[in-house]
């Protein structure tokens, strides 16, 4: 018994060991903070596990990468394979943007749009313009739990008028970290992958209002420096689907119930519709189809009918509510 027990024990060190990272990366995730571990850690002859356990991450991503381009990389694609390994976050289990690679991001993002301008006058467009599409144009559908209905709504129904929908909504997502899924590099490898993409359209943030370390320091959400930081990672989406000729239909979040919430959605809203006027694109808020005065309700009165738009959580949009929203991105395009 007392083997058992040890061996048990020495599998548990072993195992933390080599994942102390991502294991601090989850604390952080769920509790939004990391209690001060990888400062404790870093240096530490205990770090020296995550050292390794990263080098062979970085040597399978590697590897993985060569097979990919080797296979599929075109012309096409190579606007936004200036070097990606300047992105922040291409080192495994590693988050924690330090003044270099955001000095390094923000050339490559440079880069990319210089890149991108010559072929991209085209999607130029006031806010309050329609957005253009042909019949068998695709729409790319992304965001979080928050849009997971829209994305099924549309792909029922779009289809009847002559678009295409790729859903690829997915709960527990957003763009403060990109370890668990970088939608950047989603979005990216997506349009490169399907040409017929002309609009993409992107609900996401309730699992962003939290603050976070860069360059060594945490920083809380209404700093200047995280919302800096936030404002990159949205452009960054931007520049993406302009490298694409893709247009791009933003959705805000709506109200929340909880006022300490709502105001942090509040200022995520703020970056959201700031960087849709200026990458003059169109920008929906959804609190005026779900919301009174900015209130947040759970009913409202639809036709004469009493009906609930909003989840009982607080947060999440119900099927009708989310039936009014794929009505609403439908009113902004025009199929030719």
């Amino acid at each position: 018994m007392f083997r058992f027990i040890l061996v048990n024990i020495l599998m548990l060190v072993v195992l933390v060991f080599f994942t102390q990272n991502s294991l601090i990366f989850y604390i952080e995730q769920r509790f939004h903070s990391s209690f001060g571990l990888d400062e404790l850690l870093k240096g530490s002859a205990f770090s020296k596990g995550a050292e390794i356990f990263r080098a062979f991450g970085v040597f399978v991503d590697t590897s993985a990468n060569v097979i990919f381009e080797n296979n599929s990389q075109s012309a096409d694609t190579a606007v936004f394979e200036t070097n990606e390994q300047n992105d922040s976050d291409v080192i495994p289990f590693d988050d924690n943007i330090t003044e270099e690679e955001l000095a390094k991001e923000n050339i490559s993002a440079q880069i990319s749009d210089e890149n991108a301008s010559a072929d991209t006058a085209t999607i130029e467009q006031s806010p309050d313009d329609k957005i253009v599409l042909k019949q068998g144009d695709s729409v790319l559908i992304t965001g979080d739990s928050m849009m997971q209905y829209i994305g099924m709504i549309a792909s029922q129904n779009y289809p009847k008028l002559g678009l295409k929908v790729l859903d690829l909504s997915k709960q527990s997502t957003g763009l403060l970290y990109k370890k668990s899924h970088n939608w950047a590099q989603v979005i990216k490898d997506t349009l490169a992958q399907n040409k017929d993409i002309k609009l993409l359209v992107m609900l996401i943030g309730a699992n962003d209002p939290w603050g976070r370390s860069i360059n060594g320091k945490f920083y809380e959400l209404n700093s200047s420096e995280w919302r800096e930081f936030y404002a990159r990672r949205v452009d960054e989406i931007y520049k993406i689907a302009k490298a694409s000729n893709v247009k791009v239909l933003w959705l805000s979040l709506p109200c929340m119930q909880k006022t300490d919430y709502a105001k942090k959605i509040e200022l995520l809203n703020g970056i959201y519709k700031d960087a849709s006027e200026q990458n003059r694109q169109i920008f929906i808020n959804t609190s005026e189809y779900l919301c009174q005065n900015d209130e947040y309700k759970t009913h409202i009165d639809i036709a004469g009918k009493r009906s609930k738009i909003r989840q009982d959580d607080g947060i999440h949009i119900s099927k009708i509510g989310s039936q009014i929203l794929a009505d609403e991105i439908l009113k902004r395009i025009e199929i030719e």
